[in-house]
């Protein structure tokens, strides 16, 4: 019983989290039909400079994993935030 309990709350902790990321982009999405596409990017870079992400790694620290590169596995499952390299591709795909 307590194995399911914790299997299946993992799990719904996972749907919660998928709706959370799903409306991260959609909220994306309706500022850049509100203010542009270019303003809501350029918005989101600063929200990555201002949490002391660099927008260009070298080479080197790339090669480490240093990057802060794209959650992937349980951990990205489990991020109520998609990455804001992910939501700026999305908008500019969007065009």
């Amino acid at each position: 019983t307590i194995v399911a309990e914790l299997y299946l709350g993992i799990l719904a902790n996972m749907v919660v989290m998928w709706f959370s990321r799903r409306r991260e982009y959609r909220a994306d999405e309706a500022g850049a039909r509100l203010a542009g596409t270019g303003a809501m990017i350029a918005a989101l870079q600063r929200l990555r400079v201002e949490q002391g992400m660099p927008v260009h790694m070298p080479d080197t620290l790339k090669a480490f994993g240093i990057n802060g590169g794209l959650k992937q596995g349980l951990a990205g499952l489990l991020m109520s935030h998609p990455p804001l390299e992910e939501r700026i591709e999305a908008l500019r795909q969007r065009g």
